[in-house]
């Protein structure tokens, strides 16, 4: 299973409709419209914080990630150039938030278990059986698989900072994630 193939899974919690608001509400926040901003906030708002929340590790910073995002998407949506809007904010608040652990050089130390529900707390009426199916996978990993898969895709870590941040030796980082893969990969199929 490789990165993208998570992402996809991911972001299938999200539903065309939504996709499509946030993507056409983008150019009209770029015109000022503050109902189009409105439209996103209520739209995704939500999942944006549990990704904040992935990366921080913290409900205020990730609180303060999100509001930094919209504020962020105010600034720059004129050079929004079409495309799938939800990602593109995604991509920002991610940005941020890490630039906010950067900047208060913060390292979190927290039960990752907590961080793998993927709803946010929201109802989908849509993808939330995948949603269900993906936790429940990842609920089935060790403890040690789990965190090297939360590091690798949700902080977007490298091998070595994982083995760095786990205190786990690179080779067995990168053995843990390979059959971690493969089990998620069983699981999903």
């Amino acid at each position: 299973m490789c990165y993208t193939v998570l992402t996809m899974l991911l972001f299938t919690l999200i539903t065309d409709a939504e996709k499509d608001l946030v993507s056409a509400s983008i150019p009209r926040i770029a015109q000022g419209d503050e109902a189009a901003l409105v439209a996103v906030y209520h739209a995704v708002g939500g999942r944006l914080l549990s990704v904040a929340m992935g990366i921080t590790r913290d409900i205020h910073l990730a609180e303060d990630a999100v509001s930094e995002s919209f504020i962020k998407l105010v600034r720059s949506a004129g050079q929004f150039r079409g495309g799938n809007g939800y990602a593109w904010l995604c991509t920002i608040v991610r940005n941020t938030a890490l630039n906010i652990l950067k900047s208060r050089n913060l390292r979190r130390e927290a039960d990752i278990d907590g961080f793998f529900s993927l709803s946010g707390g929201l109802d989908f009426t849509k993808g939330s059986e995948t949603a269900v199916m993906v936790e429940d996978a990842l609920k089935k990993l060790s403890k040690e698989e789990r965190l090297c898969i939360w590091l690798k895709y949700f902080n977007d870590f490298t091998v070595r900072q994982i083995a760095a941040e786990s205190g786990i030796s690179k080779s067995s980082v990168q053995d843990l994630i390979k059959k971690a893969e493969k089990k998620l990969k069983e699981y999903l199929e």
